[in-house]
Order: C-alpha cells, then sequence, then structure tokens
C-alpha cells in the first residue's frame, strides 16, 4: 500500500490527467513531473488516483505515468467476460507502446504486480521491474473462496447496491476473509480515516461492474513460471507492514539471477526513499502523442483541466451542456449518434477542475479556452437546464464561433428567491462512515428527475417529462459528484444567483427554444425567446429521442432568418 505523505505544490509537482487510445479503447492515467520517465501501476479495485500523493513526491526526480488498469478509474474495460492476466499484460504492453514508454520502468503492486510481471516475462521489457508486494499462494487456487471474495457488483435502479458495497468495503477493513465475520478472522489492523475510505469508495464505485475483473484474474494466476523465466532485473519487495510480506519467503531467487528480494521497513519516509533510488538511470523520453480526437480528453485551461467526451464524426460539433451534472448531456449524446458532439464536464464537476472563482462569464471563457484547444474554429450549442444561461452567455461572448443555439429548459428563479435555491440546489454531500452520503446524492439526483427543483415535493413541481431513472445512468453521475463534492454545483449555483433580469445574455446566432409548457423547469421559455433577434420556440417531446428529431432539423436548416423573425413552432421545424 502506497505511504501517505505531505500534499504538494508547485508547477512540477502539479498532477495532471490525460487518456490515450488503444485499440479502441480509452485508457486513463495521471502524470506529473519533469525528467526520466517513470511509469506506475495500482492495484485493485484501485486506479491512479491511488498514487497521487507519491507522484507529487517523485516529480521532483522523475517524469511519473501511473496508468488506470482497464476497468478501472477512469479507463474502458477489457472486451472479455472473464479477463485473465494474460489479456491485462497483453493490454498494458500496447499501452506502454502506443504512449512510448515501454523502455521506462515499471512499478507494479498488489494485483498489478502479477500483470506487470506477465507482461515483463513475455515481452522482456521493461530496464526494470519493481513488484511492491507480489501474492505467491502456497497451493493451487481455491476456487470456492475466490468466488465467495469475489462476488459481483450489480447495479439495481433501487440504489440498494450502495449500501451492500459500502457494507463489503468496511468489512474488507475488518476481517479476512471480509465474508467471515469472527474474532478469529479479524485482522490485527489500525482502521483507516475518512479521507482513506473516501477515495477507496471512490475507486471502489468508478470500478462498478468491472470491480473483480483483474482482482479475481489475479487470485487465480500463478506467478511462479512467469518468476522463473522473466529475464529483466526485477526486483521483489514488501514493507513489513504489507499483508503480502510473508510471500517474499517463496520468491525464487536462486533459480532466477534476475530476482532480487528486498524487505523493506514499515516507514512510509524510507519506502518513498527506497523507490526514488530503484527508478535510477531511467531514460528521458518524448511525451506521449497528443490524443485530442480520442473518445475522451482533458484540455490543459488557464484555470486547470476540462474534461470532454466527444462522440460522432463532423467538422462543426454540438457543444452539449448540463449542470449541474452530465446525466442528460451523456443522454443527448447517445441519442444523436453519429452526429459530432461534445459533453464537456463543467467547471468543479467530475474531471474538470474548479474555477478560482465560479461565474457563468468566466465558465463561458473556459469553454471557449476548451474550443481552442481541440482546434475547433465553429460549434453549434446545446444547453440543457441549469446549464441554459451558459449557452446563452457563451453565444454572446463567441457569436461569430457559434453556429446555432438550442435552450431546452430555460428555468425561472425570482431574486427574492435565488440565494436561497442556490444553496439547496447542490449541498455539499459530506461524508459519514455509515454511507449516508452516497443515498443523499442518490435520491438527489432521482428526486431531481421526479420533481424541479429536486428539494421540492410540492404538487407543482412535479416533472412532465420521462424521467431518466436507470441505475446506468445515475451511477456514471453519482461518482462525478463524489469526485469533487464542494464544487460540482459552482456552474449550477452560479447560474441560479445571476439576477433574472440578466440571467439569459442576448445573443445574435439563430436559436432554438424549446418548451414543455406543463413542466416547471420550462417557466422561462418563452420569456428567453422573445429576447432574442432569431427565436424559435418549440413543444419539446416527452422522449428525447423524438426531441433528437426537432433540434437536428434546426440545427441542419441553412435558410437564414432576418434578425427580430421570432417564429413559433409546433412539436416540429
Amino acid at each position: 500500500m502506497t505511504p501517505k505523505m505531505a500534499s504538494s505544490s508547485g508547477e512540477t509537482r502539479a498532477v495532471r490527467k490525460g487518456f490515450v487510445e488503444v485499440d479502441g479503447r480509452l485508457v486513463h492515467y495521471r502524470y506529473a513531473g519533469n525528467g526520466p520517465a517513470v511509469v506506475m501501476l495500482h492495484d485493485s479495485p484501485r486506479s491512479s488516483r491511488l498514487h497521487r500523493e507519491t507522484m507529487a513526491r517523485l516529480a521532483d526526480h522523475y517524469r511519473v505515468y501511473a496508468l488506470d488498469t482497464p476497468g478501472y478509474g477512469a479507463s474502458s474495460p477489457l472486451d472479455a467476460g472473464r479477463p485473465t492476466i494474460a489479456m491485462f499484460s497483453a493490454a498494458l504492453g500496447r499501452t506502454l507502446e502506443a504512449m512510448g514508454l515501454a523502455s521506462a520502468p515499471l512499478y507494479a503492486t498488489h494485483t498489478s504486480a502479477k500483470i506487470a510481471l506477465d507482461h515483463a516475462a513475455r515481452s522482456g521489457n521493461p530496464p526494470r521491474l519493481i513488484l511492491d508486494g507480489l501474492s505467491i499462494p502456497a497451493g493451487p487456487p481455491d476456487v470456492p473462496f475466490i468466488e465467495a471474495y469475489m462476488r459481483p457488483f450489480r447495479l439495481d435502479d433501487a440504489g440498494g447496491y450502495l449500501a451492500t458495497e459500502w457494507t463489503r468495503m468496511r468489512d474488507m477493513l475488518r476481517w479476512f476473509p471480509w465474508f467471515t465475520p469472527t474474532p478469529a478472522a479479524r485482522m490485527p489492523i489500525a482502521g483507516q480515516g475518512d479521507a482513506w475510505i473516501a477515495d477507496y469508495v471512490l475507486d471502489l464505485l468508478s470500478a462498478g461492474p468491472h470491480y473483480s475483473s483483474a482482482y479475481a484474474a489475479a487470485m487465480y494466476y500463478d506467478p511462479m513460471p512467469a518468476l522463473r523465466t522473466v529475464r529483466c532485473p526485477t526486483v521483489v519487495a514488501a514493507r513489513a507492514d504489507d499483508v503480502l510480506f510473508a510471500s517474499l519467503e517463496r520468491v525464487p531467487a536462486h533459480d532466477n539471477d534476475a530476482l532480487t528480494v528486498m524487505r523493506l521497513p514499515a516507514d512510509g519516509t524510507a519506502w518513498l526513499e527506497w523507490l526514488v533510488g530503484m527508478f535510477a538511470e531511467a531514460p528521458v523520453l518524448p511525451e506521449p502523442p497528443d490524443a485530442k480526437d480520442a473518445a475522451a480528453v482533458y484540455t490543459t485551461l488557464p484555470h486547470g483541466q476540462m474534461l470532454v467526451r466527444r462522440a460522432g464524426h463532423g467538422l462543426q460539433p454540438l457543444l452539449i451542456l448540463d449542470a449541474p451534472t452530465t446525466l442528460h448531456a451523456r443522454q443527448w449524446q447517445d441519442a444523436l449518434g453519429d452526429r459530432p458532439t461534445l459533453v464537456p464536464d463543467l467547471p468543479g464537476y467530475g474531471g474538470s477542475g474548479p474555477l478560482p472563482v465560479a461565474s457563468i462569464e468566466a465558465a463561458a471563457d473556459a469553454l471557449a479556452a476548451m474550443i481552442d484547444a481541440l482546434g475547433l474554429d465553429r460549434v453549434d450549442v446545446l444547453g440543457l437546464g441549469f446549464a441554459t444561461p451558459l449557452a446563452a452567455a457563451f453565444a454572446a461572448r463567441q457569436g461569430d464561433r457559434v453556429g446555432r443555439v438550442v435552450l431546452d429548459g430555460c428555468f425561472a428563479v425570482d431574486d427574492a428567491e435565488r440565494d436561497a435555491f442556490a444553496a439547496a440546489l447542490c449541498p455539499d454531500p459530506g461524508f459519514d462512515r455509515a454511507g449516508g452520503h452516497l443515498h443523499r446524492i442518490w435520491h438527489m439526483l432521482r428526486d431531481g428527475e421526479a420533481q424541479w427543483p429536486w428539494f421540492d415535493g410540492a404538487p407543482s413541481a412535479q416533472r412532465t417529462l420521462d424521467p431518466l431513472l436507470s441505475a446506468a445512468a445515475l451511477h456514471p453521475a453519482l461518482v462525478a459528484i463524489l469526485e469533487q463534492p464542494a464544487h460540482y454545483g459552482d456552474i449550477a449555483r452560479a447560474a441560479v444567483q445571476c439576477p433574472a433580469a440578466a440571467r439569459y445574455a442576448v445573443f445574435a446566432p439563430p436559436a432554438l427554444i424549446l418548451d414543455h409548457p406543463d413542466d416547471p423547469a420550462y417557466r422561462a421559455a418563452g420569456t428567453v425567446a422573445a429576447l432574442l433577434p432569431d427565436a424559435r420556440l418549440a413543444t419539446r417531446a416527452a422522449h428525447v429521442a423524438d426531441t433528437c428529431a426537432i433540434v437536428c432539423t434546426f440545427l441542419d436548416d441553412a435558410v437564414p432568418h432576418p434578425a427580430g423573425a421570432s417564429r413559433t413552432v409546433e412539436n416540429a421545424i
């Protein structure tokens, strides 16, 4: 387990994120520092998040890359029902080749130690392999034990899985195995703090149904053949407080002179000094190739990074803005099929860093910088719900770069209510050791599908659109809120806190304003349409798929309309 260390600051130590596309899959990674290149892998069910503090400390010496294993963190899973360690090691090799890192020293721990060992035994790379905690069972795999330990992670639309997985996580920190809660199975270790548990659960939920893929594969894998045949210099080590420390006795160092066994003290500072030395003589390598055409990409902006998901093909994409989550933006992106679309995590949500001071204007400028970073000249814009003011502001500030604008969900909040409304809209879910914060997020998301705003249970707040209540849709939004619980609502709150008369900027590009007269989230649709010089008002269908036809017809309509010619269109353009 990576030791906890003091946080660090500075440009060199800043940990950033990236994607590379390998065999049609997204591989997510973190990177920091300058100098010789080194690569770090994580255990299961963690992600490269595990190594953030270590990376920041190593960044004084090295350019550190930490990869998310397929199916963990933000990396796409392998296309296999039950992947094996050989499959994971093959994927690792192709990833290192794609990133130009095949000749970098490789550090791996626990689950990933078996992946890295198999990769090294098959490929002859890397020039140095460091296995920190390698499980070497004394006997063959215990299939009933593995099947019980690796009980599947199953989403359910009622959200019951959150309690199930929270309880499993807590029991894993008490008993080994976790499903045998007896005094004899209690582990003699100190309990973890809230911050550690919050990080662990975020990684567990990010892996979701893929939680057990590499974990189970490692339990079935016998490392002995690879240990006897690996030819690159390989250090097999463990700290004295590692549950795998005893496995060092079974390392066949006497059979393979490429192997070195190192027994480390439990002290975290000593461990870090040891790791710095292990990476000595690492090579300086070129930066990985630019992946801005991948299905997901981070753009580096003045305030930090912005995560953008891409889909479809074409020269003028539709920029889909949604707040406080991307729940409906991703639904629209899927429904639009092959039409080119961009769905950014807005600042403070999910994978995008927060603005120093959140405002609609600053967010609009950040979007413009993102468009620049992607090398785009022009976009259409679709604003949803609490992001409709941002869409209007972006169109007003970047009018020459905006083709057409669609606003779906222009809302009304009176000036007397806006501060209280903003405070209630996106509360910090906090943390509690019983897992209650997960259920608070879950029901906030579900309630928002049934009523507007989510915290208003009055009959007048009832939604009339089809709710999006599947766990497959809600779960990614829940995970993204957990990424930045204090900031996920920054842009939605900023939109609500705008004075009502100035909430929607006037812009020149042609606009389609969608209305759903009986739905409380659309009360400002007619007012906004009347403000704009070239706006059409259309009735939105209850289903997004049906509404797509209306929107696509508008976006593809090249016939100009004179300024001031506002038209009302019912059901179709």
